[in-house]
């Protein structure tokens, strides 16, 4: 679905211009009914004689008003700029088209209202004004529509501009994960809480489970509404009000994001290139108050210069911004930035990473998924996915990395192959088993990896009898001690005082040993660990040092912290 927005001046006549084409009035406040001005988003549809649905947000036009403005266009689709024919290009005018222009929206149509209060001569100079004023915008403006309400003339004109670019719209499908920046929150009696917003990326099914994005607190859909209806499905793009259950109305305001848990990486700074309006007065530098615009929610920022000290008005430039309260973001995705010291639009543009890593002097995004990837080691398919926004195929198994990280990873397993001539895969990570794989000539046998054919002592008795018996294990020095020493050597069994255990079993007590670190945080003793096992003396001691020399502890006077390998 496709969704349009009012802009322009303040009592330039959007909000009746929206009565006109819907028959509902925006204007749902009753201070907005006493000041006879739009002070909050106004809402309307309706279907079209051809059965296109044509779903407003009337945006307010007093500079007061503008935080509102920027949450009511941020991810329409289509714009109407409507200027009043008696009065001309207005300031807020040019700020509503800065605004538009720096927030991505790439189609409008140019609406001139109240032309009852002007001649021909007047309307011909006001498209010649416009026209010409329009004629460097990165917005596609399609037509200038004549309009007045009082003698009812152009809006069935402008309802068919409005349905031919409604058809033109081509949906991006590439993102499937949904996201709905808040707008609007209210209780209902008999309902409970309700939220409205603009869906984005993928469908929304009536009984999800979502997370407020800000708070991580879990809600359920009861149930979804869109231009009215009941629906079962709300499709990406469409306006929606939904009946959420396990959260109160006033744990949740304009802002807030609802995403589906882990679909989103939470992001508090992103690198992005920023477009300066040519209107500001002065270079955009570090210096400044800022507020942040993305999607409904505006909050403080920080603003660093990448590659330079300053950006000149009218110039696009790299900057990196922080902000205190996390959002679900991708690359692609649009921001809008504010100097709030002057009450002025600074610019925005399009966020090229979302995790930004090194010193702020050595940054160069582009936005590309190599260069977001590069030096991120290794990442599951899904944590790709969350910081490029982009499908990235595995390189090995499940596991993403650049082609330079899985050559490092790689050479360092055939080195450790090399020189300890064996590898117990239990203490390597689960990309590294995986790359291990791969490795030509590499055997695995009882968790212990080797180059070449398989060692048949991996396959002696004594391997099964230490894995199966787990902490309580026989004594060492009763067994047979030449097949004993070798099976240490190849680090499958790790031996303390004629005691012994597998190289599994002591990776196996990894939640053991967490759950200790939680009960006794500046360290456990060896009693802590007899009991958690519920194991004697002879063994707990020979096994606190067999976790020593593992590096999953690490001893501490009469205590045990975390090792190397934790």
């Amino acid at each position: 679905m496709t969704v349009i927005a009012t802009a322009g001046h303040v009592d330039h006549g959007k909000s009746s211009l929206i009565r006109a084409i819907t028959g509902t009035d925006p204007d749902r406040l009753a201070e907005e009914q006493r000041r006879a001005m739009t002070i909050d988003l106004g809402f309307a549809h309706c279907t079209t004689g051809n059965g296109t649905v044509l779903s407003f947000v009337d945006v307010p036009g007093h500079a007061d008003f503008i935080r509102t403005m920027i949450s009511g266009v941020s991810g329409v689709d289509i714009v109407m700029l409507i200027i009043d024919a008696n009065e001309g290009w207005k300031p807020q005018t040019e700020e509503h088209l800065g605004i538009i222009e720096v927030l991505g929206i790439s189609s409008g149509i140019v609406v001139l209202t109240k032309s009852d209060k002007v001649d021909a001569e007047i309307l011909e100079q006001r498209q010649e004004e416009i026209a010409a004023r329009l004629s460097t915008s990165s917005v596609t403006w399609h037509d200038t529509v004549i309009t007045s309400v009082i003698n009812n003339t152009g809006v069935s004109e402008l309802i068919e501009r409005i349905e031919n670019l409604v058809a033109a719209q081509v949906t991006n499908s590439n993102n499937t994960r949904p996201r709905l920046f808040i707008d609007r929150v209210f209780s209902m009696k008999g309902s409970g809480t309700v939220v409205t917003g603009t869906l984005e990326g993928g469908n929304l099914e009536a009984a999800s489970s979502l997370i407020v994005a800000r708070t991580g607190t879990a809600v359920r859909i009861r149930e979804i509404q869109t231009h009215g209806s009941v629906v079962s499905v709300a499709q990406s793009g469409s306006r929606c009000a939904i009946n959420l259950s396990g959260i109160d109305a006033n744990e949740l305001q304009r802002g807030d994001a609802l995403v589906r848990e882990n679909d989103w990486h939470m992001s508090d700074a992103f690198d992005a290139r920023i477009n300066v309006l040519p209107a500001l007065q002065h270079a955009l530098t570090h210096r400044g108050s800022f507020t942040l615009h993305v999607g409904s929610r505006s909050q403080s920022a920080t603003v660093r210069i990448l590659q330079t000290d300053n950006i000149d008005p009218g110039q696009s430039g790299l900057v990196r911004i922080r902000f205190e309260n996390s959002l679900p973001l991708v690359p692609g995705d649009r921001f809008l930035l504010r100097d709030t010291g002057i009450g002025a639009t600074v610019g925005g543009g399009v966020i090229l990473d979302v995790d930004p890593r090194g010193r702020v002097k050595d940054a160069a995004p582009d936005g590309s998924a190599e260069q977001i990837l590069n030096n991120r080691g290794w990442l599951t398919v899904d944590e790709a996915r969350q910081l490029t926004g982009q499908d990235i195929a595995p390189i090995v198994g499940p596991w993403v990395a650049s082609p330079e990280t899985l050559r490092s990873t790689k050479a360092a397993l055939e080195q450790e192959l090399t020189t300890s001539q064996s590898i117990d895969i239990s203490l390597l990570a689960a990309y590294e088993r995986d790359v291990l794989s791969t490795i030509d000539g590499v055997q695995i046998n009882n968790g212990i990896a080797i180059r070449g054919q398989s060692d048949p002592l991996l396959s002696h008795p004594y391997v099964s009898l230490f894995l199966e018996a787990g902490v309580t294990t026989p004594d060492a020095d009763k067994l047979d001690r030449n097949i004993i020493r070798q099976l240490v050597q190849k680090k499958v069994l790790f031996e303390h005082d004629n005691i012994a255990f597998h190289a599994e079993t002591l990776s196996s007590l990894r939640p053991t040993l967490e759950q200790l670190w939680t009960q006794y945080p500046e360290g456990f003793t060896m009693a802590n660990l007899r009991d958690a096992l519920g194991i004697t003396r002879k063994h707990a001691l020979p096994l606190g040092n067999c976790l020593d020399k593992v590096g999953l502890t690490k001893r501490q006077g009469d205590l045990r912290i975390a090792g190397s390998a934790w």
